[in-house]
């Protein structure tokens, strides 16, 4: 009888290990920019370009500094917070060619608020001279692990997976005010397939 109830805990753990790494296809829309990542829109901000960009939220002022020389212009910032049950698997928001990848070391403060100074994993993509965007892989209080699927001069197609983030997180995605901006704070989105922006 003793055995059966310690076998309960190795299925529970067998359930979550499959639960998180899921990895579902998706349907890529033609048109628009799609969301990096499951979860829920828990910020829309603006970026301020400059000499250091920087972002102003409830009036406190993030400096973004190593993103200095990668923002030339007024950008939107979407957050994305992904719970322990939503899929972690990142995907890129447009077609375009990997030409940074930034690791930058940090805290770890909860990742259902903007943590923008958390650990993080930088990834630029560009698709031609004036389209980039920049996603932003954030770890969250929990979590010690975010792993990327890509590398400088890959060339991906929206929606390929770029990466994966161990258990609850945040993902930002930072793009030109050229688009309009279809999503909503509080919107759930589904990385690949939500429509966030359109040219």
């Amino acid at each position: 009888m003793k055995k059966k109830w310690v076998l309960i805990p190795v299925f529970a753990l067998l359930i979550f290990i499959f639960q998180f790494f899921r990895d579902p296809d998706r349907q890529i829309p033609l048109e628009g920019v799609v969301s990096p990542a499951d979860g829920k829109i828990i910020a829309i901000e603006t970026v301020k370009a400059g000499d250091v960009p920087v972002v102003v939220k409830n009036g406190h002022e993030i400096y973004l500094e190593e993103l200095t020389g990668l923002i030339t212009e007024d950008c939107y910032l979407i957050a994305i917070f992904m719970n322990p049950i939503d899929i972690h698997v990142n995907r890129s928001p447009m077609q375009g060619t990997i030409t940074k990848i930034l690791y930058v070391e940090g805290g770890y403060q909860m990742a259902s608020k903007l943590a923008l100074s958390n650990e993080r994993n930088i990834v630029v993509i560009d698709n031609g001279e004036k389209t980039r965007m920049i996603v932003i892989q954030i770890a969250g209080k929990f979590v010690r692990r975010i792993q990327c699927f890509v590398k400088e001069g890959d060339c991906i197609e929206k929606g390929e997976r770029i990466g994966r983030i161990v258990l609850g997180s945040q993902v930002v995605i930072i793009l030109s005010q050229q688009f309009q901006i279809t999503a909503e704070e509080g919107d759930q989105v589904k990385a690949g397939e939500s429509v966030i922006a359109l040219p």
